[in-house]
């Protein structure tokens, strides 16, 4: 199971009557940061940054959607060229009112800093929500200071996908990679699958989106673990994408073709749109097909191999 946020059992949270170790009129929004999604750092457990806390997470986010048209010759209106989703900003709070003293209240504000900000972008995830992370850089405003043991800031997220994404994929849905309102089925979907010579099956893509690996640059692993007599066929019939394993095509000085050998048997794997045997370059075997992932269901076909299928992908979210 990924591990997102603090594994602290003192988190910092609103007083509760009778206490007199919680002084916060409210629960603060607990936010990680990774920069690859699978290792994370929470506020809570950054020393320089005690007493500070994130007041208000990001609310729900509309998608900015970017589209190109063209004009054609003197028809009504104008064509669709191209339609993608670009970056958008998201508002996020913090404050501190526990300062010991004027100098320390300047070393929380440029602890939080040196959190947040830096060169390379990274993910961020919020309690509040906690399925779901950004890609995102950030930038600190000017800070508010009131008296001289507190200051309150916004910090804007640019988020440089424009979609959120799921913690874990689909390999990691039995530890609850999904949440409410993230388009989980009632029942437990499959994506892995043992097969015999030939496998029909379905793929539930979960995303709010197409899964596309090679023009959206989408993560997508599939793999095939066992053998293959040679010919393997592997079909979306949702989509109608396909992948051909027929091996490698030869042609001699006298223009004769010759059909290489496609039996195989070992660990196959279509990283995006890159193929690989044991490791090793599948390209010339196959005639480099791409597979997508619609939304919803996906139907799939697969012929000549026997052994395990397994999709590993993560989800995309609008919001």
């Amino acid at each position: 199971m990924i591990q997102v946020f603090s594994t602290r059992q003192d988190k910092p949270r609103s007083y509760r009557y009778g206490e007199y170790d919680h002084q916060l009129s409210f629960d603060p929004i607990e936010l990680s940061v990774s920069q690859d999604g699978k290792k994370w750092t929470s506020i809570f457990d950054v020393p320089d940054l005690v007493n500070v806390y994130c007041a208000r997470a990001p609310d729900v986010q509309p998608a900015n959607q970017s589209n190109n048209y063209r004009r054609i010759a003197i028809q009504d209106g104008q064509r669709l060229l191209s339609s993608a989703y670009d970056q958008r900003d998201f508002t996020v709070t913090f404050f501190t009112d526990s300062s010991i003293d004027e100098p320390d209240t300047l070393l929380g504000f440029d602890a939080l800093q040196r959190f947040l900000v830096g060169r390379k972008p990274y993910w961020v995830c919020f309690s509040n929500w906690p399925q779901r992370m950004y890609y995102v850089m950030a930038k600190l405003g000017k800070p508010t200071f009131y008296a001289d043991r507190g200051w309150s800031t916004e910090v804007t997220f640019t988020d440089l996908i424009g979609l959120s994404r799921s913690i874990g994929t689909s390999l990691d849905y039995d530890n609850h990679v999904l949440g409410f309102g993230n388009n989980e089925p009632l029942d437990k979907p499959q994506y892995s699958f043992n097969i015999n010579g030939k496998g029909k099956f379905t793929v539930l893509n979960q995303s709010d989106v197409l899964v596309d690996p090679e023009r959206r640059g989408h993560d997508f692993v599939l793999t095939l673990d066992g053998s293959s007599n040679g010919n393997m066929k592997i079909a979306n019939k949702t989509t109608g994408d396909e992948i051909n394993r027929k091996g490698v095509t030869t042609t001699d000085k006298n223009n004769k073709t010759t059909q290489g050998k496609s039996d195989f048997k070992g660990k196959w794997v279509l990283d995006g749109v890159r193929t690989t045997l044991d490791g090793k370059s599948d390209t010339l075997q196959n005639d480099q097909g791409v597979i997508t992932l619609q939304k919803e269901n996906n139907d799939f076909e697969i012929e000549n191999f026997t052994g395990k299928v397994t999709f590993d992908f993560p989800f995309w979210w609008l919001s």
